[in-house]
């Protein structure tokens, strides 16, 4: 995933409860800002816990890209499937010593940090009646299981040493979908899903929100939005401890297509 230019999303603008089966494709580009930590415990070094702005200079924003399968079953609901990526990269003379997956980096060196990201979802939504609100106005909600497959990759270096180290966690989730039917061709979506969990050696805490709103013209469809995602991942299996603890917010731009 690392070097890609462009990138693909979406996430809106088709109907949640279809009365009919659909098939879509919605592709997002989210510009998104990162803010954390990472910590752990490696073999022979002590522990570590690294500020990504303060100590790798991982503070501008970044392309993050997604792209999502919909199929809507009538009568009972709608499966989605999709990946969103992202790389986060940066660089900083250090002004105090850390550690990073058993290598030390000295103060007064410079560092090349870069953490990787990708996520892996499917959730199913269960769409309760839809509320007419007059002759086209409708709200509609819709229930939302699911799954989140998390694999982080993080990345530091300079000029005598390299230290890497990874993290992967699958999260169950919960959440609920509303949809505002404005006009034929205009709606607003909100949606937050989330969970916090333990087993055996790994535990985390996930949520992840979006606001949208969505222009449609006959199978088209774009629009505009926010998404917030919190994501505390803590595996502790094999021969190191990782702990990631980061915030990603930004907007994001999204397009697709039905049938």
């Amino acid at each position: 995933m690392k070097g890609m230019a462009a990138s693909l999303i979406l996430l809106a603008g088709i109907d949640a409860y279809p009365q009919d089966e659909y098939i879509g494709v919605r592709l997002r580009e989210w510009h998104a800002k990162m803010e954390g930590q990472i910590q752990g415990q490696g073999q022979s070094l002590p522990a570590f816990d690294v500020d990504l702005d303060r100590h790798l200079g991982i503070e501008d924003s970044e392309n993050v890209h997604e792209i999502q399968g919909y199929l809507g079953i009538p009568l009972l609901g709608s499966v989605y499937v999709g990946w969103w990526f992202g790389t986060f990269k940066g660089d900083r003379t250090l002004t105090e010593t850390i550690v990073f997956a058993d290598q030390q980096f000295d103060v007064n060196t410079t560092v090349q940090s870069e953490l990787e990201l990708n996520v892996y979802y499917l959730s199913f939504e269960i769409g309760l009646p839809a509320i007419p609100l007059g002759d086209v106005l409708q709200f509609k909600v819709g229930i939302l299981p699911g799954v989140r497959v998390i694999h982080a990759d993080g990345e530091v270096e300079n000029e005598f040493f390299r230290g890497q180290d990874e993290g992967i966690i699958g999260i169950p989730l919960v959440g609920v979908h509303a949809a505002l039917q404005v006009t034929p061709y205009l709606r607003a979506d909100v949606e937050v899903m989330g969970l916090s969990f333990k087993y055996g050696d790994s535990s985390g805490t996930y949520i992840e929100a979006f606001v949208e709103a969505v222009g449609q013209i006959g199978p088209l469809f774009g629009g505009v939005g926010y998404k917030y995602v919190d994501l505390d991942l803590h595996d502790h299996r094999g021969d190191t401890d990782f702990d990631l603890m980061i915030d990603i917010t930004g907007p994001y731009l999204t397009v697709g297509v039905r049938f």
